[in-house]
């Protein structure tokens, strides 16, 4: 079996915090803890959780825009932190990074051509025929008219700018596509759209796909894995069809009772959600033990003080919860 197109091994993203005078450190904001995954050739995996859970700061960790505080990134087996230029270079080219806000993503004096333009000289393409060439082939693939490259990002509507954020980072022919809730500025229209051209782009180039979502509904057809996050933590992870037919963290039910329908739009379960009225941690503090004991409706004595550890209970479904009855091996 082929190695994966990426692995994170016990990844921690802790910030200092400071006070006082002095700027002494008096603590830290664990955002992301010990986070443990695999992206097979070709394959999508979801992760999914709330605003302020720390997704979007394992993206840029994983991509290189921030240094983990413990761990590794692995890209087709090589560390990622520890690559010589030539190799930084190959991976950014080969990773690409679709941002949230399409918008602010866009230079807004730049038209459409000049961003994508930018890319390709950056990666060393000096004929500007074949430049141009590259941008009208990538602009028809992802549904846009050629005609499109010669507008400015304020002349476009926001589901045309997602698919020139998507464009860009297709004229590199990545490997792997790190996609940072690229729907959660549009309509619910808009959004089944989008993720049905990224499933039909990725058939196209075999390329393999980190797809981030605040919730479940909008993963459904594209990710054949799924991971829950919360306070910087996987809580369940699993085939798609273990967590939607099979979820076993009350944490994930409740994200499953409260997805929005892409087909209708509307939370089709009302108000009524077995969870507790409260915040997510903070990760200045993080609770002692189980990360959803405040807000759990099952919670008791042993949640406060112990942290669970991952069980599998199906193949390929891992759970961190009292709850959970590991799965038997023989």
């Amino acid at each position: 079996m082929s190695a994966p197109i990426l692995e994170v091994v016990d990844v921690n993203k802790h910030y200092p915090i400071r006070e006082g005078f002095f700027n002494k450190q008096t603590g830290l904001k664990q955002v992301v803890n010990c986070i443990n995954f695999q992206i097979e050739d070709g394959e999508t995996v979801a992760l999914v959780g709330e605003s302020g859970c720390g997704k979007s700061v394992l993206l840029r960790t994983i991509i290189g825009l921030e240094q983990p505080t413990d761990g590794r990134v692995l890209y087709k087996e090589m560390d990622v932190y520890k690559m010589d230029r030539k190799g930084v270079k190959e991976f950014r080219k080969k990773v690409q990074l679709i941002f949230q806000n399409a918008f602010t993503s866009l230079h807004p004096r730049f038209t459409i051509k000049q961003s994508l333009e930018e890319v390709l000289i950056l990666t060393g393409i000096k004929d500007r025929k074949r430049r141009e060439q590259i941008i009208i082939d990538t602009l028809s693939k992802v549904g846009l008219d050629p005609i499109y490259r010669f507008r400015y990002p304020d002349q476009l509507s926001g589901g045309q700018c997602q698919r020139v954020i998507i464009a860009r980072a297709l004229v590199e022919q990545p490997d792997l596509i790190l996609a940072d809730e690229p729907i959660s500025s549009l309509d619910v229209s808009l959004q089944a759209q989008v993720i049905n051209l990224l499933m039909d782009l990725q058939e196209e180039y075999k390329m393999s796909m980190l797809f981030v979502a605040h919730d479940l509904a909008v993963v459904r057809q594209i990710a054949s894995k799924i991971m829950i996050m919360y306070a910087g933590t996987i809580l369940e992870s699993g085939p798609s069809s273990e967590i939607y037919n099979n979820p076993q963290h009350p944490y994930t039910k409740v994200l499953l009772k409260s997805a929005p329908s892409i087909s209708k739009g509307i939370n089709e379960v009302g108000f009524h959600l077995d969870i507790k009225v409260g915040d997510i941690p903070n990760p200045d503090s993080l609770p002692v033990g189980c990360l959803f004991n405040t807000r759990c409706m099952y919670s008791e004595e042993r949640c406060f003080h112990e942290r669970p550890i991952s069980l599998k209970v199906a193949p390929g479904h891992l759970v961190s919860c009292y709850l959970a009855k590991q799965m038997d091996d023989e």
